[in-house]
């Protein structure tokens, strides 16, 4: 749910829908209807992978059976737009930055690692300590993704 939250706040989304929060169908609709509410003309809801109610094209047909307020609901996979996009210049740079240290890791004789960034160095992570860490999502950006969707 980590991609998913960062795009609702970033694209404004009326609601994010993450393996990591307990939703239902009664929610997602419930969501919808505060839009249509406040007059809005379209919402947007972000679904991440993972979550337990479905496919996004699953809850799309559930939700269009029950709500008459919007003409039409319309499913767009970012997975599948994104791969068509021209990476911006930070994304050849850093590509080129973390391609440069991969090579000279292996050069230099490291292995079993993971090449990234921290504090804009760049670093080696072993790749048992870059699995074994639970990620927590961080309960206050969701807290404000469900304030600014209001």
């Amino acid at each position: 749910g980590f991609i998913a939250l960062h795009t609702a706040i970033a694209g404004g989304a009326g609601g994010v829908l993450i393996p990591e929060e307990e939703f239902s169908l009664t929610d997602v609709v419930k969501l919808l209807k505060r839009g249509a509410k406040r007059s809005k003309l379209f919402s947007i809801v972000i679904v991440a992978e993972g979550n337990k109610m479905g496919t996004v094209y699953d809850i799309a047909g559930k939700v269009e059976e029950q709500i008459d307020f919007y003409d039409d609901i319309k499913v767009t996979v970012i997975g599948h737009l994104q791969r068509g996009g021209s990476p911006t210049s930070f994304d050849r740079v850093l590509a080129s930055v973390l391609g440069f240290a991969s090579i000279e890791a292996l050069l230099s004789g490291k292995s079993g690692v993971m090449v990234g960034l921290r504090n804009n160095n760049v670093h080696h992570t072993p790749f048992k300590e870059a699995i074994a860490k639970d990620k927590t999502l961080n309960k206050e950006l969701l807290r404000m993704a469900h304030i600014l969707a209001q």
